[in-house]
């Protein structure tokens, strides 16, 4: 069934069955099937809240990954959800389940990590729980607010122009060599791909921009680029095309990887970059407002079409579908669970 059918399958178990998922309801709250949930606060502006969860063994090895940047991913990774709506984060809650051996010392690491995002983006770690678990798990929820409509999956239009943020693949460069061993990286190739895996940076900043400049279609990049097109293409009812030359990708991984960078880029996941599609005169203006802000900048990489919804193509400069080979993370998939070090 894998991890989106199982979410489809348990949606309708508890969504009213005259509503469309992956649509607005008729009051303009979203509840299901994007990056967040919306619904409209009392002041008269937009709530959001989004959760997940880092679970040891399956996105993290404690032998890799220090405490400290646990802290800060798991924070960064919710904080970047709420970028992917164009929207402001205010409060943060973890919930942990913890082994009875953990050491005090290493929780205090963890919530290091966790304050120094907080106090970068703004965040309040407001509360949460704590429990006893024979596994490391650590689950933090993101309440934020959104100031008009922000960005949603599902309103992209054929003949858009599709653009993301940044660089992509350097998350999967730093995964590799996590898991060949390299963890003390010795070079400055390997210490930026193992700090882009380590210490994701969520475009909160990014995202204000692009929903100030007119874009209102997006996401972020969690699960790899090839996967996450497909969800807003599906959501959006379109389909999208990917101009292979055109993808970003990260210098160090090219450096490192040579030919297989270009394929951990489209296929590689924990990007934290936005996806995101609008006409080309909005482009044009969000590309010019990243630069004035002084933000990271954006790349052109294809477009969305009338083709059948969720279909996602790759083609080469001369418009030949190009194989790219595995495709994106999903959980409950492939016989394994097993996503980061």
């Amino acid at each position: 069934m894998g991890e989106f059918g199982l979410i489809d399958r348990l949606v309708r178990q508890v969504q009213d069955p005259s509503l469309d998922p992956l649509k607005p309801s008729p009051d303009g709250e979203i509840r299901v099937g994007d990056d967040a949930a919306v619904w409209r606060s009392q002041r008269g502006g937009w709530d959001l809240f989004t959760t997940d969860a880092l679970v040891e063994g399956v996105h993290f090895k404690l032998a890799t990954t220090g405490w400290r940047d646990l802290g800060w991913k798991a924070l960064t990774e919710n904080l970047s959800d709420v970028a992917a709506m164009g929207g402001t984060p205010r409060r943060a809650f973890v919930t942990l389940g913890l082994r009875p051996e953990t050491l005090v010392s290493d929780l205090e690491a963890l919530y290091q990590g966790m304050r120094e995002a907080a106090d970068e983006f703004g965040v309040a770690i407001v509360g949460g729980d704590t429990v006893a678990s024979p596994i490391t798990l650590i689950s933090v929820g993101v309440q934020g607010e959104l100031e008009g409509s922000g960005l949603r999956r599902a309103c992209g239009r054929a003949g858009d122009v599709v653009a993301v943020t940044g660089a992509l693949g350097g998350s999967a460069g730093g995964l590799e060599l996590l898991e060949l061993g390299v963890v003390d990286p010795l070079d400055a190739e390997e210490r930026a791909l193992v700090e882009r895996h380590r210490r994701p940076w969520p475009r909160v900043r990014e995202g204000l921009a692009l929903a100030k400049a007119g874009v209102r279609c997006g996401m972020d990049l969690s699960d790899g680029l090839l996967g996450d097109a497909a969800k807003l293409a599906h959501a959006s009812g379109v389909g999208l095309t990917i101009a292979y030359d055109m993808v970003p990708v990260e210098a160090a991984l090219t450096s490192r990887f040579g030919d297989r960078a270009r394929p951990m880029a489209l296929a590689g996941g924990e990007d934290y970059e936005l996806l995101f599609a609008a006409p080309a005169p909005v482009i044009e203006a969000s590309t010019a407002a990243l630069a004035d802000a002084g933000l990271t900048s954006l790349s052109s990489i294809g477009q969305l079409t009338a083709e059948k919804p969720g279909q996602v193509r790759v083609v080469d400069a001369a418009g030949r579908e190009v194989r790219v080979g595995r495709g994106s993370w999903e959980h409950f998939a492939g016989g394994t669970d097993r996503r980061d070090s």
